[in-house]
């Protein structure tokens, strides 16, 4: 079997964008899993290898592409949405070292070729879609959980990209129609500024006692169970897989229309104003599009474009000589 390395710079095993993927891939590849920065320990995995998978265009990517390490060992990069729109890795990664470099939407893909031109110099350039693994996140129904369309989940660290000060307008409108719904929140607060805005805003807009901040959660499927409806109102997403996870589950999307959203998530979800987003919520059907999300993101056909993909690379050896 052939030696694969994944090396997520970000994330740990498992919490990896990956991770669905790895039982998969363990069925033909002998793999390991590498999570740190550039150095001693990353050069002897890839060492390792015959294909090394960089996870996220970050430094450890920049250093394998550069530095020689990678010895003409076949070389994939994925690149997400933070290293295309807030640093300036793309452009210091040799991409002649690259075989292929996979996105995971088109319109992440069309920012990548615009701002970094020679990523072009990549052996291929592929857009995959993040796999939602059903397995994992189940219907409701199946552990005995009815979604209430009043309980909104809210997911994503809580920090201004995500526009969570876009979800307490949504939450104020939607409360004049209904004081039943809640907000859900579950994430981290990564930024001062955005948490003492939220500590001011939630009383000054009459929120308190139904804007709930669960923090870091583990068990996502159990705490989607009981979550009618999926509020998303980030700016941007490479992908969004909070949002397909939350389907699978059973909740209803509600997505703010971000550049590329149309191209990702049923278009007829998608909202602009806040009153739109206030009619999406309150005509929510819990359970529609979990068939829908299957269909296009559900792991088997993720796995197939993946294993395609990695049956084609050359043979370290071979891309030496």
């Amino acid at each position: 079997m052939r030696r694969l390395l994944l090396a997520d710079r970000i994330k740990d095993r498992s919490g990896s964008f990956l991770a669905p993927l790895i039982p998969v891939l363990e069925e033909h590849f002998e793999l390991r899993f590498h999570a740190g920065p550039p150095g001693a320990e990353l050069a002897a995995a890839i060492a390792w290898a015959d294909i090394v998978w960089l996870e996220w265009c970050w430094d450890h990517a920049v250093w394998a592409t550069t530095s020689g390490v990678l010895g003409g060992r076949s070389c994939v990069v994925r690149l997400h949405s933070i290293e295309a729109l807030q640093t300036d890795y793309p452009a210091r990664v040799d991409w002649r070292q690259v075989d292929a470099l996979i996105t995971v939407g088109d319109d992440i893909d069309a920012l990548v070729h615009e701002r970094f031109p020679a990523t072009a110099a990549a052996g291929a350039r592929l857009v995959v879609a993040n796999a939602v693994d059903l397995a994992r996140f189940r219907p409701a129904s199946q552990s005995g959980a009815v979604p209430d369309p009043r309980r909104i989940a809210w997911v994503g660290h809580v920090e201004p990209k995500k526009n969570p000060m876009l979800m307490l307008h949504v939450m104020h409108a939607l409360r004049r129609h209904d004081t039943g719904h809640t907000l859900h929140v579950a994430g981290a607060f990564t930024d001062l500024r955005t948490l003492r805005y939220l500590q001011a805003m939630v009383p000054a807009l009459g929120l308190a006692g139904c804007v709930h901040f669960d923090g870091h959660v583990a068990d996502m499927p159990g705490w989607y169970a009981d979550k009618g409806v999926l509020l998303s109102t980030t700016m941007y997403e490479s992908f969004g897989l909070n949002i397909g996870e939350a389907m699978a589950v059973g909740a209803f999307p509600v997505v703010h229309a971000f550049p590329g959203a149309a191209a990702l998530w049923p278009e007829e979800c998608l909202f602009a104003s806040i009153d739109e987003a206030v009619a999406l919520i309150r005509a929510a059907r819990p359970g529609l599009y979990r068939g829908w999300v299957a269909e296009r993101y559900g792991l088997d056909q993720q796995a197939a474009a993946i294993l395609a993909l990695l049956d084609e690379l050359r043979p370290g050896a071979e891309r030496a000589a």
